[in-house]
């Protein structure tokens, strides 16, 4: 027993010796066509046995399902049966007692549904029988076992098999209860044809092989498909049976009548207990299975010997190929001229690997020429390059330097190569420098090489000085190299900070005019104010006087004043920045409708039609800065049309509102589309005609635009006139309705008492002049103080118009909330102010009071004072 293992030893020994021993090309072939043949004939078996175990539950299935078929057959007869029993059983010549009449009835349902009708008395005693003349004796007592459940139940029952009393032969029936008088006067009976359950069973109606059958409630075969003489009227076996009582439906394995193993299945009437049984042969099932099996086994074996013969015949030509290609090798190797092909029938891509090795031995010829031709080409460029050029090992030491390097940083060659590049490089920067080729190794990121930057080099005398260096990394014989290239950017950076501050410059002097501009506001606006509200208080007084012409020229110089101021003013506020939109949901149909009422003169003045849409959509935008780009748009509008009309409308696209302001002017070229955005740009206007403003108009509605991130579009043709769009940010609900949020039209109040606070008298005369002139009664004051003396002295203002800037540093604010105090109650209050900052509009809108910007026109300031006294009522 000791030596037994020692007798398996050199065969293990054989078989790792021939496992790592190199073998033919044949040898690999039969093994790799073993490996792959064997496998996929053992997993063909494995699916083969699968299927046909599916195949199995599939027939399984398919034997079930035809049997529940064949059992709803055998139910739909039966239910025929018993609906014409339930139909006879109601004749009207049973309740009035015809029995004559009822044979006719009987006898006409035996000719149409082949079934024999009998009529019993509860005793079972037959009154009529179809199949018997009129008349005729009849048996006396025919009552079988289903009698007495029809009594019991008064409902039709069926029967199992029984011999009939007068044809002596097996019969199945249904019999129904004949009720009268209160109870079951009569038992009705109709034969169910055997022929008819036969015919349902037939071999015709099942596959070949199988066999098919119809067994009563007590187990007795009443039909069947073979067979039939030698098993009809039988009982079943108890081993068949039993298994079919346990379920309604339900298959087996068991033995059939005629001694055959099979798939059994049954399914029972639901209504009165037969049961339809179906079994098919498991030889009928197993056969087709072992045939393919063998098949399919047998010619696995054979194509495993074909594929081994194959790669017998295969190995042979690839070794004669593969000879070929390692005599081509090894010349190649050697260095000396590969062979030429010889003979034919060899392996196409061996081949082309040997012709590719021959063209290989050329290159290498030619590419060692080449090399040295760019290697002398490529020392002519480093040396006359205008960058310095390096190059470093991994630690830092320089290797060599191009002419470049000398002149730059001032050393000649001997001095820095085999130098650290720290040599080069500022003492600030060593550790940067240092830490970057180690970070691109780590992190894999390009910290250091791939990428250019800007930093200082040090010249030899110790000066520091601005370069741009590109690092690149390289490996030759296993080691890894950097290639430095520099380039002296002290001219560059000069110009750059010329630029720079150039630019800086051109800035600061932008912004400083626009801020005086905007800060100068309140100095401009002044004086123009005092003019317009002299003007609008003469305007009244010269009515019909013969200098009323030349109040009328005076007024159109002042509203070209105005409109320059106000242009001027806005564009240089834009582009301070000193103008912040203030965002809230805006019914949009309020703000088209003021646009209508407020220029609805003007167009009327210029015979022209101006239509507002109706919209009920809410936006989100400033009130104050976009009605002031509508106001530009139909002011434009108005200017530039002279026949048809305009029409301020909107509609909704996605999650926008596009509000449109549509002329039939004279239209805009496409090629000056973009153009009439820029300041002082009009069409057809070269003369400058005041009367068509300025050309600043469009120019503050972009950047008003702009400030509230609403988009302009514009859709015009000369001659066809213009559509000027404003897209605005559609909020998810919708406005009141048109007629609840239309604009109340002012209404003079001419009993209100206004109070007007304003530290300049010019101001104070004109605004008193001008309210008077409309019928109101006027306090002034000039300070808090004079305010607060006239609410003391127990006058009650209706109404408050206060300029913001106040001697003392006090402003119109505090003076409303000085006489608001005294008084105990609010008042309607609007601030005047040239003074366009955003602060200005937030502090008014705190207080909830109205702002108003001077100058004034005198509409908009009676509109205003207007919406100020229904309130105070």
């Amino acid at each position: 027993m000791a030596g037994a293992p020692m007798m398996h030893a050199p065969d293990k020994g054989r078989r790792s010796q021939w496992w790592t021993r190199p073998q033919r090309v044949r040898t690999w072939l039969i093994l790799l066509v073993t490996a792959v043949a064997v496998p996929l004939v053992l997993f063909s078996v494995i699916l083969l046995i699968r299927n046909i175990d599916a195949q199995a539950q599939q027939t399984e299935r398919f034997v079930r399902d035809r049997t529940r078929l064949l059992a709803e057959d055998v139910d739909r007869e039966v239910a025929r049966l018993i609906a014409a029993a339930e139909v006879l059983a109601t004749s009207e010549s049973l309740a009035d007692d015809d029995l004559a009449g009822f044979y006719r009835q009987a006898a006409d349902v035996r000719d149409r549904l082949g079934t024999n009708v009998v009529l019993r008395d509860r005793s079972g005693r037959q009154l009529i029988n179809s199949r018997m003349p009129w008349g005729a004796d009849l048996p006396d007592n025919t009552s079988v076992e289903a009698d007495q459940r029809v009594l019991d139940t008064a409902r039709p029952q069926v029967t199992g098999l029984f011999v009939g009393g007068v044809s002596r032969a097996p019969l199945l029936a249904v019999i129904a209860p004949v009720i009268g008088d209160g109870g079951i006067r009569y038992l009705l009976s109709l034969t169910i044809p055997q022929e008819r359950l036969q015919a349902i069973v037939s071999p015709e109606r099942i596959p070949a092989g199988w066999r098919a059958g119809v067994i009563d409630q007590d187990g007795v075969v009443i039909a069947r498909s073979h067979l039939t003489e030698q098993f009809v009227g039988k009982q079943l076996p108890a081993s068949l049976w039993t298994g079919m009582q346990e379920l309604p439906d339900g298959i087996h394995h068991a033995v059939n009548l005629e001694g055959v193993e099979a798939i059994q299945a049954y399914s029972r009437s639901r209504t009165f207990g037969w049961v339809v049984a179906a079994s098919v042969p498991l030889s009928l099932l197993a056969a087709p299975a072992r045939q393919a099996l063998l098949l399919f086994a047998g010619g696995g074996v054979v194509l495993l010997v074909v594929g081994i013969g194959a790669a017998i015949l295969l190995g042979r030509r690839l070794t004669r190929s593969v000879a070929r290609l390692s005599e081509a090798a090894d010349a190649l190797g050697a260095g000396y001229p590969v062979p030429p092909p010889t003979g034919g029938g060899g392996v196409a891509e061996i081949d082309a690997v040997g012709r590719a090795i021959r063209t290989a031995a050329d290159l290498i010829r030619r590419r060692e020429a080449a090399l040295a031709e760019s290697e002398a080409r490529y020392r002519a460029i480093v040396q006359t390059a205008v960058d310095a050029m390096m190059v470093i090992d991994k630690t830092g030491t320089i290797q060599s330097i191009n002419p470049a390097v000398e002149s730059i940083f001032g050393y000649e060659a001997k001095e820095v190569i085999g130098q650290n590049v720290h040599i080069l490089l500022p003492e600030l920067f060593h550790s940067a420098h240092d830490g970057y080729p180690k970070a691109d190794r780590s992190t894999g990121e390009k910290n250091f090489t791939g990428i250019g930057r800007e930093t200082e080099g040090r010249h030899k005398d110790g000066s520091n000085f601005p370069i741009e260096l590109a690092v690149n990394e390289w490996t030759a014989g296993g080691r890894r190299y950097f290639t430095g290239i520099v380039r002296n950017i002290t001219e560059r950076r000069r110009a750059e900070d010329a630029l720079r501050a150039s630019k800086a410059e051109a800035d600061r002097a932008n912004v400083a005019k626009s801020k005086f501009l905007a800060a100068a506001s309140h100095d401009l606006r002044q004086p123009v104010q005092a003019m317009m509200l002299f003007r609008s208080a003469l305007e009244q007084r010269l009515s019909g006087h013969p200098a009323a012409p030349l109040l009328d020229s005076l007024g159109q110089a002042m509203d070209g004043l105005r409109m320059l101021l106000d242009s001027l003013l806005d564009v240089s506020k834009l582009d301070a920045g000193l103008i912040v939109p203030q965002f809230q949901d805006l019914p949009i149909g309020q703000i088209i409708e003021r646009l209508g009422t407020e220029y609805h003169p003007q167009a009327e003045a210029k015979g022209l039609r101006l239509r507002v849409a109706p919209c009920t959509l809410t936006i989100r935008s400033d009130p104050a800065l976009l009605m002031r780009i509508l106001r530009n748009l139909v002011e434009n509008a108005l200017r530039y049309t002279e026949h048809g009309g305009l029409l301020i409308g909107c509609r909704r696209r996605g999650d926008r509102v596009r509000i449109e302001v549509v002329d039939s002017g004279i239209g805009i070229p496409s090629d000056k589309h973009e153009d009439i955005f820029e300041e002082f740009v009009q069409v057809s206007n070269q003369e400058r005609d005041r009367g068509k403003g300025l050309g600043l108009g469009l120019a503050v509605v972009r950047r008003l635009a702009r400030l509230l991130g609403h988009r302009i579009h514009l859709r015009s043709r000369p001659g066809g006139g213009s559509a000027f769009c404003v897209d605005v940010p559609l909020v998810a609900r919708y406005a009141f309705p048109p007629e609840q949020a239309e604009a109340r039209l002012a209404k003079d109040d001419r009993c209100g008492l206004i109070l007007v606070i304003d530290d300049e008298p010019l101001i104070r005369i004109g605004l008193q002049t001008m309210l008077e002139g409309w019928g109101y009664r006027v306090l002034t004051a000039g300070s808090i103080e004079d305010a607060v003396q006239h609410v003391e002295s127990g006058e009650w203002p209706s109404a408050i118009l206060a300029d913001y800037r106040l001697r003392d540093g006090k402003t119109g604010l505090d003076a409303i909330r000085a006489v608001c105090d005294r008084l105990k109650t609010p008042v309607p209050a609007t601030i005047i102010t040239g003074d366009t900052a955003p602060e200005r509009l937030a502090e008014a809108r705190a207080g909830g009071h109205t702002l108003l910007h001077k100058p004034i026109a005198a509409q908009e300031l009676r509109n205003a004072v207007v919406e100020m006294l229904p309130a105070a009522e």
